[in-house]
């Protein structure tokens, strides 16, 4: 009897020890494969069988940057199926260089269940043969010029976010992306359908890239828009949203600027309407300056060259560790007049004013007033979350010590969030202003250069 029950036991436990693998075999992935047709769609397909009928096939992305994503794949129900998922790029923009992994979850109607392995993907815009130059910290991406001229821009790209990381300590965690489209109907036509046709320039912070309108023909326009962007790129990602969204324009533009060059100069013209704006006494309040810039194409020129001159007069009356202070307490969300009387030991009306006296500019009257919150607002070129356009700087500089230059991009402005992206809330992102007053210094200097 003993033996009996002994050898009833041992073939229960070799029944249910087998039954997993039964139920895991049941399902069979015969293959899976991802293509991608930019700027039209992604194309997620996957072949499987069981003895079964397959019921529910689900695609499940995992997105580097921005989260993950779960969707129901098309497919005929039977014991062989062929299921694909289409991400429409019209519907829900994902802009090149956007990388992932993905797999799917197969289930059929005796309840096996299958989870593939991950396979990784990667957005191209595989219209151009690109040539590439990469670092652990950045990849630059371009088409239009020969090897000397992707090099050149790298080359500059790098040597600023050196000099940023040795100024303030802030690195890179991942490694940013920038592409350069040398044709303005390229780089159009690789946007999202929101995106206005002025723009000239286009941020996708949350990636960590950013698509520019470089010609090859325009060498000089590529060597300041680059590693302006750059700068933007890598202090909004270091200071997430809740740091963003307090960091006052000047600032975010002023060391845009800052390391548009190493070392840093300004160019004569933005020396030249800041001198004036110090002799007419028509500077603009740094309170002012805290938003959004005029969309007065002179006054928005005076607006990015004073914002470098107020960077550059921090830098030099306060200590680099200054700033890095700084970008520490505006990460943390807090308010600019706090932080500016936390690290500097003034608010903005007393940082004014001892900038005011560095480059000899007369004193102004400060009315007593609330501080004012500071507007959202986009990057020079790309790299925020904005709201509405903005126009875009020009020249900056200090009739002092340091002069530094503007980068000849076209004006900032606030790009449209992208609508029904429940993945990548591309919700953030500048755009550059090529066209109407805010762009017209840019473009002048663009022309000058093509």
């Amino acid at each position: 009897m003993k033996r009996t029950l002994f050898l009833i036991f041992g073939v229960v436990l070799i029944l249910l020890a087998a039954a997993p693998v039964a139920a895991q075999d049941a399902i069979v992935i015969t293959s899976s494969q991802f293509t991608c047709d930019f700027r039209k769609e992604l194309n997620f397909q996957v072949d499987a069988q069981s003895i079964a009928t397959i019921t529910r096939v689900e695609l499940v992305i995992d997105f580097v940057e921005t989260g993950s994503f779960r969707g129901s794949a098309k497919f005929d129900e039977g014991t062989r199926v062929r299921a694909t998922y289409n991400w429409n790029l019209e519907q829900k923009y994902l802009p090149p260089g956007v990388t992932g992994q993905f797999w799917w979850e197969i289930t059929d109607q005796a309840g096996n269940r299958k989870i593939s392995a991950k396979q990784p993907f990667r957005v191209e815009d595989n219209r151009f043969k690109w040539q590439t130059l990469s670092e652990p910290r950045f990849a630059l991406y371009w088409y239009g010029g020969d090897a000397a001229f992707g090099k050149a821009i790298f080359e500059r790209a790098v040597s600023a976010m050196d000099a940023l990381q040795r100024d303030t300590g802030v690195t890179v965690e991942r490694q940013l992306q920038i592409f350069l489209y040398d044709k303005r109907a390229d780089f159009l036509s690789a946007l999202e359908p929101v995106v206005n046709d002025w723009v000239g320039g286009r941020a996708y912070t949350d990636h960590g890239i950013t698509l520019i309108h470089v010609g090859a023909n325009n060498l000089s326009f590529g060597l300041v828009a680059t590693p302006h962007e750059l700068t933007h790129l890598i202090i909004h990602r270091k200071l997430g949203k809740i740091g963003t969204a307090g960091f006052p324009r000047w600032l975010d533009e002023g060391l845009a600027m800052y390391y548009e060059f190493v070392p840093p100069k300004l160019e004569t013209e933005y020396q030249t309407i800041l001198r004036r704006a110090i002799q007419d006494d028509t500077l603009i309040p740094l309170r002012v300056l805290s938003g959004n810039f005029a969309t007065d194409a002179r006054q928005a020129t005076l607006s990015y060259a004073q914002s470098f001159s107020v960077v550059d007069f921090i830098y030099r009356r306060y200590g680099k560790d200054k700033m890095t202070q700084m970008l520490l307490e505006f990460k943390q969300g807090n308010a600019f007049d706090d932080v500016f009387q936390r690290v500097l030991g003034v608010d903005t009306d007393g940082l004014e004013s001892a900038w005011r006296q560095d480059i000899g500019a007369k004193p102004r009257a400060i009315p007593t007033r609330a501080p004012l919150a500071p507007t959202a607002f986009p990057t020079f070129a790309l790299s925020t979350d904005l709201t509405a356009p903005t126009p875009r700087r020009d020249a900056t500089t200090a009739p002092t010590p340091v002069a530094r230059a503007a980068t000849p991009a076209p004006a900032p402005t606030s790009a449209p969030r992208v609508p029904l992206n429940p993945l990548t809330q591309l919700c953030g992102g500048s755009a550059m202003l090529l066209g109407g007053v805010a762009g017209w210094a840019f473009y002048r200097r663009w022309r000058r250069a093509g």
